[in-house]
């Protein structure tokens, strides 16, 4: 339709509606990717919550691993769920195997790494540190 419009005003205005309805529908596609991101991370971490399977926990274990490698905004949404405090009891159980204990302790050590900006997630997870460390 911009295309058709002669009026230099009219077609400024166009423009700016445009842009401001697609600057729009990116803010929402954002907020929907980081919600379907956060209900996968949720899936995970609840997985290996509940699992006794060694597999599963290292292939689990894994697969976080490998998000926190996608950057900050997953390794926050990894601490949001809480995914800190499920590894960090896998890291202090000594009936983990060693191979799942590692990957656990790589998560941490992403999520929890200084040069992330957000540190909310921190003060539940700092209660337990000693015993993280000795793992």
């Amino acid at each position: 339709r911009c295309l058709q419009v002669e009026n230099e005003h009219v077609l400024k205005s166009m423009k700016a509606c445009v842009s401001e309805t697609l600057s729009t529908l990116g803010q929402h596609f954002g907020q929907l990717l980081e919600l379907a991101l956060t209900r996968e991370v949720q899936a995970l971490v609840r997985k290996l919550d509940a699992s006794d399977d060694v597999y599963t926990m290292e292939s689990t274990t894994g697969n976080l691993f490998s998000l926190t490698q996608e950057g900050a905004p997953l390794c926050r949404i990894i601490a949001k769920v809480d995914g800190v405090l499920c590894l960090a009891d896998i890291l202090t159980d000594d009936s983990h195997s060693e191979a799942t204990r590692a990957e656990a302790a790589a998560v941490v050590a992403q999520v929890t790494s200084p040069h992330l900006s957000f540190t909310q997630h921190l003060s539940s997870f700092l209660e337990s540190m000693e015993e993280i460390v000795t793992a």
